[in-house]
């Protein structure tokens, strides 16, 4: 059943996957920005364009089937492993105005991964730019959106276990 969505906005998706690998070398593969593409099935290309960190820019060009849209994206957290082992990043994207955070944390000597999409103030317009003339309608894309986060994290988990 697709997500309902609240008044004005989209709704928030949430996928999340457990990992026999540390949090470091998790960190390692998920803060490398540009391999993003090796495990989105909707990312074709990530470029930042500096070193990363907060306020950070880049371009991503994305793909549904035969449709492909870039868009910007602002690295608006970067938080490497600390001393309590946890790490995150989070990233703004335009024009749809939502943004895709990651959060690590340690679990059982592996690492716990929640990945989330989250509508900000302005996201109503990500409703209008996939309508359904686009991309089959907010509440399709939604659903899509949410088995490849199951996707991505699967694809994460297996290269994190295999080091």
């Amino acid at each position: 059943m697709p997500p309902e969505f609240p008044v004005g906005g989209l709704p928030a998706l949430e996928a999340e996957t457990s990992i026999d690998a540390s949090v470091d070398v998790v960190w390692s593969l998920l803060s490398d920005l540009r391999s993003m593409s090796e495990r989105s099935p909707e990312t074709v290309r990530m470029v930042i364009a500096d070193a990363p960190r907060v306020g950070s820019r880049g371009v991503n060009l994305n793909r549904k089937g035969a449709v492909l849209w870039p868009t910007t994206t602002r690295i608006t957290r970067w938080k490497p492993p600390t001393h309590d082992g946890s790490a995150a990043l989070a990233f703004r994207i335009w024009p749809v105005d939502v943004e895709w955070s990651y959060e690590l944390t340690p679990q059982d000597g592996g690492t716990h991964v929640v990945e989330r999409r989250s509508a900000l103030p302005s996201a109503g317009l990500s409703t209008r730019l996939v309508g359904k003339w686009l991309m089959g309608g907010a509440e399709n894309h939604d659903v899509e959106l949410l088995d490849g986060m199951r996707r991505t994290l699967a694809a994460l988990k297996a290269e994190a276990e295999r080091r």
